[in-house]
């Protein structure tokens, strides 16, 4: 089974960079059989990423005004509707699932979490909330990987 991990995000840009965080966390543990890789939200990147992949694991920021920093959220198709909208980029994942939608190139099986953030201004460092986050992520994406394993 092919496996991707995208770590979404800016890293120059506080808590946006959730995504690569825990992206760079996962690809350390060097886990068998898992590619994992960084984008800034380009649907295009994300769009050929994860075409002909089995299943990919999406981790991205939120930015809404009823967030909590540091609130983990997960979706998957068969919630219903896009994925979350509350991205904290204006083209990104909502795009990229759409135009793969519209195209029949989505992953057989796609799993989102997003961190809601508090601060997406210019830094290289996530916050102390968000960044505590980043261990119950990666867990949760090794969670996912595991439950595709005993499939």
């Amino acid at each position: 089974m092919s496996v991707l991990v995208i770590g979404i995000g800016n890293p120059f840009r506080c808590d946006d960079g959730i995504g690569p965080a825990v992206a760079a966390a996962i690809a350390r543990r060097h886990i068998p059989g898992i590619q994992v890789m960084t984008d800034i939200g380009d649907p295009g990147s994300i769009l050929d990423a994860w075409t002909g992949v089995e299943f990919a694991i999406v981790v991205d920021a939120a930015l809404s005004r009823d967030g909590t920093p540091g609130r983990i959220r997960r979706w998957t198709p068969a919630d219903g509707g896009g994925p979350p909208v509350v991205s904290s980029h204006m083209l990104g994942l909502a795009q990229a699932y759409s135009l793969g939608e519209a195209l029949a190139r989505l992953p057989r099986r796609l799993v989102v979490f997003t961190v809601d953030v508090m601060d997406v201004g210019h830094g290289n460092a996530l916050t102390p909330v968000v960044a505590d986050a980043v261990s119950s992520v990666v867990d949760a994406v090794e969670a996912e990987l595991r439950s595709t394993e005993s499939a």
